[in-house]
């Protein structure tokens, strides 16, 4: 196939169909939605010929083309062919006259070579409006039904090659299992020749000898053996799972089926001991700013004072050195955490905070996130098991974007209700461990 060049202002060369040629293309337009039955100009017979002999070559055929044209190197004949003048002589006008001289029917031909099938669209909107027959009238379905069922009705059923008969059965009658086993049966006994015999076992032996092992086993072996064969509705647990394994069955277990199983006896574990932190005294050396006082633990604390925690967090904001603030189960509000927002944004050291379990409104959670952003020095956050379990969307929101722009958190023990907030907050979190990484192997030497 023949093919014209577009030149665009950057020199480059695209090839262009001759569909898009005869379109308007040729002028420097690629891709104009010009339709070449809009074109009527005359063109030379044998340009005629030719684009006729190319709409009729199947769209999906191998399309052929030719490279652009070298200086220095002679015409392709087929150039020379199609005009004597060349491919760069030849103008719109010629092209225009090439496309009068078609019918309709040449022209429709070349337009549905032009706009191919689109495989992207289904089968119902690929074809064009192709009716030329006025409507009768508006559409009425009952009418249209009621005229197929009418029209079913008029028209004359097929003959059949064989008539009808009542009474008179065609084909073979068809023979179930027993009408089979009844045959099969008769012949076995009549010992026709050529008939296989039938292969018969005698298992009277080996019952015997199972018989005889089962009754001479003990009763731990077949404790076992109802164990492995699944039989687990006559034994307790304990012999069904030693039997599974391999075990074998103890005094502990039971070795009879009406054996009597030691209850378990849990194990007393001693009560957790009170949190005896001296508060006043975290609250002296903080105000000291002690380099050993880096980790403050008052949870479970409920009888401490709201003023007293209040003295501690303020204190907390004078101390360079602490790194962990543990407030959980303390029962504090929002009047008590309020505090927490100068400690998040004035202290370079802090890198856990635990206040779950609390009574701390979704507001301040997000206004307490939304501080880490300053220092962006705090590594774990957990306010959890709050009051009010329902954040609220737009509280989820505001508090995932703030996750997002923080990039030293690893850990945020806040339950998000949104699906894309749970999403969006993980993945900001696995990016902030790859930098994590990333730095240490920097610090170490390994990357460069």
């Amino acid at each position: 196939m023949c093919r014209a060049y577009d030149t665009q202002p950057t020199n480059t060369c695209y090839p262009l169909s001759i569909a898009e040629a005869a379109c308007g293309c040729a002028a420097g337009q690629r891709g104009s939605s010009t339709s070449p039955v809009e074109v009527a100009v005359r063109a030379p017979d044998d340009v005629v010929a030719t684009l006729l002999q190319m709409s009729k070559t199947d769209y999906y055929s191998e399309e052929k083309t030719f490279s652009a044209p070298v200086k220095g190197r002679n015409p392709p004949i087929s150039q020379t062919k199609l005009n004597a003048r060349g491919l760069k002589d030849l103008d719109d006008h010629d092209i225009d006259g090439l496309l009068s001289n078609l019918s309709i029917d040449e022209l429709e031909d070349l337009n549905n070579d032009f706009d191919p099938d689109n495989s992207m669209l289904p089968p119902s909107q690929r074809c064009k409006d192709q009716t030329t027959k006025t409507p009768t009238g508006p559409f009425k379905r009952d009418h249209l039904l009621k005229y197929l069922e009418d029209q079913a009705k008029s028209e004359k059923d097929w003959e059949d090659v064989v008539p009808f008969s009542p009474g008179i059965k065609r084909g073979k009658v068809w023979e179930g299992d027993s009408g089979r086993n009844s045959a099969e049966g008769d012949t076995r006994d009549s010992g026709v020749a050529g008939m296989e015999m039938p292969i018969e076992l005698d298992l009277d032996d080996e019952e015997e000898e199972y018989e005889a092992a089962l009754d001479h086993a003990p009763e731990r072996d077949l404790v076992d053996l109802a164990g492995i064969l699944g039989m687990h509705n006559i034994l307790n647990q304990p012999q069904y799972y030693n039997a599974l394994k391999g075990r074998g069955q103890d005094d502990s277990t039971g070795t009879t089926f009406a054996g009597i199983i030691r209850a378990y006896e849990p194990k007393e574990m001693p009560d957790e001991p009170d949190n005896e932190t001296d508060v006043d005294e975290c609250i002296k050396r903080l105000e000291e700013d002690d380099e050993d006082m880096r980790e403050v633990n008052i949870n479970n604390m409920k009888r401490v004072s709201k003023e007293r925690i209040r003295k501690l967090i303020s204190a907390a904001c004078a101390s360079k050195h602490i790194n962990k603030l543990s407030m959980a189960n303390t029962a504090i509000s929002d009047s008590e955490a309020r505090g927490l927002i100068e400690l998040l944004e004035t202290s370079p050291s802090l890198k856990v905070l635990n206040i779950e379990s609390n009574f701390i409104t979704p507001e301040l959670l997000a206004k307490l996130l939304r501080a880490t952003l300053v220092t962006q020095c705090l590594t774990e956050f957990r306010a959890e098991n709050q009051r009010q379990a329902v954040l609220g969307n737009q509280i989820e929101m505001d508090m995932m974007l703030s996750v997002e722009e923080n990039q030293s958190l690893l850990r945020v023990g806040v339950a998000f209700q949104s699906m894309e907030a749970r999403h969006r907050v993980s993945e900001a979190l696995e990016k902030n461990y790859e930098r994590l990484r990333l730095r240490q192997l920097y610090f170490n030497g390994q990357v460069c």
